[in-house]
């Protein structure tokens, strides 16, 4: 919808996208972003909707120091939700299963900086009550994703696969 836009670019003004699910109940497809240091992001796209990288973040250069023009400009979206400090976010997977009481349905966001799953509760299309998981193993969280079983998986440094247990 845009004059001169290519018809392949859906989105654009992202920062390192690490994580893409489609929400399990109205389609619409997330985005985990590994911002810079602080401003990680997540979003749900929009065809034609500039997220505004690298004119507005809430990140900081590495070491310090102002990126682009602020937070907020007109035209730019603003994500759904971001990490000031940055968690280093990874992977990105919805869960609606049943193996896990009380956590239908959640969003799951693996960290590499903070090393821990971030499960987040949905509230309709947005998010409610965030949940953190596996911290106390120190490791960085690459990826988290549902399995076929209904169990939560998570990938972490050294090649180790984690299976969250449900008790």
């Amino acid at each position: 919808g845009r004059a001169g836009a290519l018809p392949e670019i859906y989105t654009f003004g992202h920062r390192n996208p690490q994580g893409l699910a489609r929400h399990p109940f109205n389609g619409s497809i997330w985005t985990g972003e590994h911002g810079p240091q602080g401003g990680d992001e997540l979003n749900i796209l929009r065809p034609g909707a500039n997220y505004g990288w690298p004119v507005i973040t809430y990140g900081e250069e590495y070491g310090g120091g102002k990126i682009g023009e602020g937070t907020h400009k007109k035209g730019m979206e603003q994500p759904l939700v971001y990490y000031t400090p940055a968690i280093g976010m990874g992977g990105i997977d919805f869960y609606t299963g049943n193996r896990y009481p009380g956590w239908q349905p959640s969003l799951l966001v693996s960290g590499l900086r903070l090393t821990r799953i971030n499960r987040l509760e949905l509230d309709g299309d947005g998010l409610g009550r965030e949940t953190r998981l596996l911290g106390d193993l120190k490791m960085r969280i690459r990826d988290v994703q549902v399995g076929p079983d209904g169990l939560v998986y998570a990938l972490a440094d050294r090649s180790r696969l984690i299976r969250l247990d449900p008790k």
